[in-house]
């Protein structure tokens, strides 16, 4: 199976999750309200009963305040040989030229057993948590993730861990990676529906054992990469919106070019 009929596959899987979602909520409500501590984590797992696929369904609470409306997340599972696999799909923005505009491209991580169990060393080492509540700790602790390239500055002291060449900044970490597209690279001008960016997540360094120098290598390279691929496509795409406005509603430092 391709990494484009995976994605394709979770995607048409998530009704059905969203549904199962619905029905368990009663259930995670009453078991939240028992907690004495937040922030709170509920798992349930769930096979699909047509694809046969399976998957985390996660709630979270980050405080008691948010019992009744806990967040919701889905996250695939796999077995290789290896053991198993934890999948996350989504859809990132990408801009390849800041004169072309942007367009979205699908994505998948894979994070393999290792990734968990160091993140649990390096993170949890004194907490006695569950496989389950650990994976479902990682994505609501780390929703922001950054993609950079991992400079002799960031990869100094770390050469144990492999030649890597690119990373994830994310709050807990930065987590080293295999990055690659399947379906050839992404173009501005092509249609991007068969294209999928892959990401292998192998294992996570805390912030705690990043030099100073490293810490601030990473802030710079994220920084430029939500620059150049975040802020200033959308910003781009913002203005052109804009400047499609009847002169009326235009805002005052437009409407007085």
């Amino acid at each position: 199976m391709t990494n484009l009929e995976v994605y394709n596959e979770l995607v048409a899987d998530l009704p059905k999750l969203k549904i199962r979602a619905n029905t368990l909520m009663t259930k995670v409500v009453k078991e939240f309200r028992k907690v004495r501590r937040f922030p709170a984590w509920q798992s349930y797992g769930y096979t699909h009963q047509k694809s046969r696929n399976k998957y985390l369904i996660s709630f979270y609470a980050s405080t008691a305040k948010k019992i009744d409306n806990p967040e919701i997340d889905f996250i695939g599972l796999a077995d290789d040989t290896d053991g198993r696999v934890v999948i996350k799909w989504d859809e990132w923005c990408f801009s390849e030229d800041l004169t072309k505009g942007y367009c979205f491209i699908k994505s998948i991580g894979y994070f393999r057993g290792h990734f968990f169990s160091r993140y649990r060393e390096r993170l949890w080492p004194n907490d006695s948590i569950n496989p389950d509540e650990l994976v479902c700790r990682f994505f609501t602790r780390n929703k922001r993730t950054i993609p950079i390239q991992l400079n002799d500055e960031i990869k100094r002291g770390y050469e144990q861990y492999g030649s890597f060449q690119y990373g994830m900044d994310v709050p807990d970490g930065i987590c080293l990676t295999d990055q690659y597209y399947e379906g050839g690279d992404i173009s501005m001008t092509e249609d991007n529906s068969n294209k999928v960016y892959i990401v292998i997540y192998r294992t996570i360094i805390s912030k705690s054992l990043l030099s100073k120098g490293q810490a601030n290598a990473i802030k710079i390279e994220g920084k430029e990469y939500v620059r150049d691929h975040c802020l200033e496509p959308i910003r781009k795409a913002y203005m052109k919106r804009l400047q499609n406005l009847p002169a009326h509603l235009l805002p005052p430092i437009l409407n007085n070019k």
